[in-house]
């Protein structure tokens, strides 16, 4: 009788990431029956799998960044490779859309990280997210001590994203905070790891973990959120999906609408309303319109097809071309182009992207020499 495979998944880093990635661990459980299973996975997203019933061991790897995933990656798949640093395995499976693997996006980050894995995903995509008791007790104490019953409207707002899709300011969310608790019976959770001042309708939703916000969820009626962490986790088996708002910038480096994402994964669209614009006004008036007038009607009010464009596909290019790699080049332009078509604002950013890569080459070389001579 064979000996259970032993498998590595690498997806270091986001937590939204690393909760589009429980679905890949879920089907190579299933795609390899039996098998061990080890998630390798930065220090300060390790809690998001705690207790996932796919994952058999957890490999932390410390001092992960953002500025230092790509190097830490390529040597551990290089330990992982030629050495048993980490133990020996027999598949490894990268997913983190960084190095070669930004070839696999296209406009949507969960299907980038599923087409890492490489196989058909046929089991369900709602991330898996396993909550303790003790999580559950802190969020019911949570719910009580700030009243959260005696509101007919409970508002979760995702105000200080980190996925880089769009900038709110600490201000600028208390100013809408504010002018939205005018609505009578509304309170609104402020949650990130910003402290606020509280006023018994605007509360403070830092003392809870993102983990613990997944049971928030069962609490709230509307989420105001950013496509970050809270309104991926919102989406897990362990939160509510509810109705959103979402405030995004359709030109950020980093584009993941839950729109987008939806329809891609056969999801139903119709309690989500996008906004494009991050303007105080148009946000209050869209979550006053849902409360006062209902979902459906603000939904026909302020929903507008999504803007498209392609500029990650040139930064990515121009990294692939810095790192000659050719070959993910190539597959990251027929995953477009199978996606898009062969879209005139796809096919103008591919050809800048090769048309402009020397120049900003050079312009990069210089300024780090300028700043390298700047600070010595």
């Amino acid at each position: 009788m064979a000996e259970p495979k032993k498998i590595i998944l690498l997806q270091l880093m986001s937590n939204g990431d690393c909760l589009y990635a429980t679905a890949v661990a879920r089907q190579i459980k299933q795609d390899y029956p039996g098998c061990h299973l080890t998630w390798a996975i930065a220090t300060f997203c390790k809690r998001i799998i705690e207790n996932n019933p796919y994952v058999d061991a957890v490999l932390e790897i410390p001092d992960v960044s953002r500025a230092t995933a790509t190097g830490i990656v390529r040597r551990l798949r290089k330990d992982l490779a030629q050495t048993d640093k980490y133990g020996r395995f027999d598949e490894v499976i990268f997913t983190q859309i960084i190095d070669d693997n930004l070839a696999n996006y296209d406009g949507n980050v969960r299907s980038a990280i599923f087409r890492g894995y490489g196989r058909p995903i046929t089991v369900p995509v709602t991330p898996v997210l396993r909550l303790s008791d003790t999580e559950l007790l802190r969020v019911q104490e949570f719910a009580v001590s700030k009243k959260l019953n005696t509101f007919r409207n409970i508002i979760l707002f995702e105000f200080a994203p980190q996925s880089g899709q769009v900038a709110i300011t600490p201000a600028q969310a208390i100013d809408i905070a504010y002018r939205v608790t005018e609505n009578k019976d509304t309170a609104i959770i402020l949650s990130s790891n910003i402290k606020i001042e509280e006023n018994g309708k605007i509360i403070d939703g830092s003392s809870l973990t993102l983990r613990e916000t997944a049971a928030l969820t069962h609490h709230c009626t509307l989420l105001l959120g950013c496509s970050s962490g809270i309104t991926w986790i919102s989406t897990s088996d362990a939160g509510k999906l509810l109705p959103m708002v979402q405030i995004l910038d359709p030109y950020a480096y980093w584009v993941n609408p839950i729109s987008r994402d939806f329809e891609r994964c056969g999801l139903s669209t119709d309690k989500v309303i996008e906004l494009y614009n991050n303007d105080n006004d148009k946000i209050v008036n869209c979550v006053s319109a849902v409360l006062n007038i209902g979902f459906d009607a603000a939904r026909k009010k302020y929903y507008s097809p999504l803007p498209l464009q392609f500029k990650t596909t040139g930064r990515s290019i121009y990294n692939m071309l810095c790192l000659l790699q050719f070959g993910a080049i190539l597959k990251h332009i027929r995953i477009n182009i199978s996606v898009f078509g062969w879209h005139p604002r796809l096919i103008l950013a591919i050809l800048v992207s090769f048309i402009g890569a020397p120049f900003k080459l050079v312009r990069n070389v210089i300024q780090k020499r300028l700043l390298s001579k700047l600070s010595s």
